[in-house]
């Protein structure tokens, strides 16, 4: 196995270049930190009342004409030209229906004897599969 020397010169210019990064990184974040801080300071001191503050301490209010209100998240989705028609809902099927129907009925019945259920030890799953056996059976299905 060969034995790599590295001369001290190559550590000390790796070291050096090392600092010299570390020192461009903190000086990026601090004059973030500080364009945040004076932009926060700003805000903080910009004309919109606080409404927790009372009447007496909050500032004036801005002129309607410096007041601009924030676009809304869907604003530029409708406009684009990318942007598919949406096709119309299908109808559901009638046994589609059918189920809805069964299980808001057994849904309701459920919650009106829920404690009569649970003391027997029935889920609702469990109560969900024969409600289905009784209205299945009921309309002669």
């Amino acid at each position: 196995m060969k034995r790599q020397t590295v001369s001290t010169q190559t550590i000390n210019t790796q070291t050096v270049s090392r600092q010299i990064i570390l020192a461009t990184i903190l000086a990026i974040t601090l004059a973030a930190t500080g364009t945040l801080l004076a932009a926060s300071t700003a805000f903080a001191q910009s004309a919109i009342p606080n409404p927790l503050r009372a009447p007496s301490e909050r500032k004036a209010e801005p002129p309607k004409d410096q007041i601009t209100a924030a676009p809304t998240p869907d604003a530029g989705k409708a406009d684009s030209a990318n942007s598919k028609p949406q096709k119309p809902k299908r109808e559901r099927s009638a046994k589609q229906k059918q189920g809805d129907e069964d299980m808001r009925s057994c849904g309701t019945s459920w919650r009106n004897d829920k404690d009569t259920h649970k003391a027997k030890g029935e889920t609702w799953r469990t109560y969900l599969k024969s409600c289905r056996a009784q209205l299945k059976s009921s309309r002669g299905a």
